[in-house]
C-alpha cells in the first residue's frame, strides 16, 4: 500500500483488513497479558508491545489498569475506571466543560460526536487513564507513570515516523484508517461488557458483566472476546475453552447469564444514557432521560419494554 501503487479501492480494502488484523492482535495481547498462553512475563512484555502498538498503549499501564484495577473491581462504584461515573460524582465536583464534552462522545448521548466513539475511544481512553484517571488513586499506586508515559511516547513517535516516511496517502492508509478500524473492532466488544449492567459495592461477575453472541468464525478471529462473563470468571483460561464455559453457564445460571446477539447489544447501547443515578438507573447528565436497568435487560433479552 505504501510502495506499490495499488488502485485506491484495493488499497482501502487492504487498509481495512490491516485494521481488523490489529484488532485481533489486541485480543491476542489481552489473552497473553493474563498468562493464558504465555507464562514468562518477560516474553509476554515483548509480545505485548506489537499487540498494543496501534493504540499507543503501554503494556505496563494495561497490566495495572486492566488486571489489577478493572478485573477485581468491575463495575464497583468508585473503583472501576471503565465507566462514565455517577450523578453524585458530577454533582460533587460540578461538571466541567471537559466532563460535558467527554459525555457527548458517549454512546447514547444523542450527540453527533457519539458516532465517532467506537472509532476513537480505546486510544483516547488509554491516554485518559494514564494522564487523568490514575492520578491520586490508591488503586494505581503500583503504576510507574514515567515508564508508561515513555512507552506511549515511543509508540506515538514510531507511528509519526511511519506517517512521514509513507507520505500523506500512506499515512492515511497504513496508520490512520487501520487505527480507526482497530479501535472500532475492539470497542464494539468493550462497550458491551459492563456499560449496560448495574453498579455494585461487591464483586458480582454475573450481575455486572455480560457477554455477546457472535458468529463462530468471528469468534475465532477475535479469540472469543465475546465471552466476557466467562473471561471474568476464569481470566487465566485459554479462550479456546470459553464456549464450553458458556454452555455450562447457560445450563446452571440461565436466569442471570446474559449473552445477547452482538448487534442487539450495540443497538441497546446507543438507546441508553451512560451516567448512573444509583446502581440500577442510567440517566443523562441533565437528568432529562432515565432508563431503569430492568428495562435495559428486557431489551437485551429481546423483550419489548
Amino acid at each position: 500500500m505504501v510502495r506499490i501503487p495499488l488502485p485506491w479501492y484495493l488499497a482501502v480494502i487492504g487498509s481495512l483488513f490491516l485494521g481488523s488484523l490489529y484488532g485481533s492482535l489486541m485480543f491476542l495481547g489481552h489473552e497473553i497479558a493474563h498468562g493464558a498462553t504465555v507464562r514468562s512475563q518477560r516474553l509476554q512484555d515483548w509480545l505485548l508491545y506489537p499487540a498494543f502498538a496501534i493504540f499507543c498503549l503501554s503494556p505496563h499501564l494495561w497490566r495495572i489498569w486492566h488486571q489489577q484495577v478493572h478485573h477485581p473491581y468491575a463495575n464497583m462504584e468508585g473503583h472501576d475506571p471503565d465507566n462514565f461515573g455517577t450523578m453524585s460524582d458530577y454533582k460533587l465536583g460540578q461538571p466541567t466543560r471537559a466532563d460535558v464534552l467527554w459525555l457527548k462522545f458517549a454512546p447514547g448521548s444523542g450527540h453527533w460526536l457519539s458516532a465517532t466513539y467506537l472509532f476513537l475511544f480505546f486510544t483516547l481512553q488509554a491516554q485518559g487513564v494514564l494522564w487523568l484517571k490514575s492520578r491520586g488513586r490508591a488503586d494505581f499506586k503500583q503504576l510507574k507513570r514515567g515508564r508508561a508515559m515513555l512507552d506511549s511516547a515511543v509508540l506515538a513517535a514510531f507511528w509519526l515516523l511511519v506517517c512521514v516516511e509513507s507520505g500523506p496517502r500512506g499515512a492515511v492508509l497504513v496508520v490512520l484508517l487501520p487505527m480507526l478500524i482497530a479501535n472500532f473492532v475492539v470497542m464494539s466488544y468493550i462497550v458491551t461488557n459492563h456499560l449496560m449492567r448495574p453498579l455494585t459495592h461487591e464483586r458480582d461477575t454475573l450481575g455486572t458483566t455480560m457477554s455477546v453472541t457472535t458468529p463462530k468464525l468471528v469468534d475465532r478471529l477475535h479469540f472469543h472476546f465475546s465471552h466476557h462473563v466467562e473471561h471474568h470468571l476464569f481470566p487465566n483460561m485459554c479462550s479456546h475453552y470459553y464456549p464450553l464455559v458458556r454452555q455450562s453457564l447457560r445450563r446452571h445460571a440461565a436466569d442471570r447469564y446474559l449473552a445477547p446477539p452482538h448487534w442487539l447489544a450495540l443497538r441497546v447501547l446507543f438507546r441508553t444514557p451512560r451516567v448512573y443515578d444509583g446502581p440500577r438507573t442510567l440517566v443523562t447528565l441533565d437528568g432529562g432521560r432515565r432508563v431503569e436497568m430492568a428495562t435495559v435487560e428486557a431489551w437485551l433479552r429481546g423483550i419489548q419494554a
